[in-house]
């Protein structure tokens, strides 16, 4: 279950998690959500998705003003 606390393992994985990866990169999400524990969830990441799956997120935030000014 480790393996899901980073998203490494999607650039081994399907055509559309490879682009998922591809895409968090090059968006800099996870390092800018990185003190927010962001874990990635939904459909997409253990290949169960459908053509109108997205990608989902979950952070923990003890601060949600801050967490909504980020």
């Amino acid at each position: 279950m480790d393996k899901f606390k980073k998203i490494d393992y999607l650039k081994y994985g399907t055509p559309r998690q490879q682009l998922a990866f591809q895409e968090l990169n090059s968006l800099g999400i996870m390092k800018d959500l990185a003190s927010y524990q962001p874990l990635l969830a939904g459909t997409i990441p253990i290949d169960i998705d459908l053509p109108e799956s997205d990608l989902d997120i979950v952070c923990t935030c003890e601060d949600p003003i801050a967490f909504a000014q980020l």
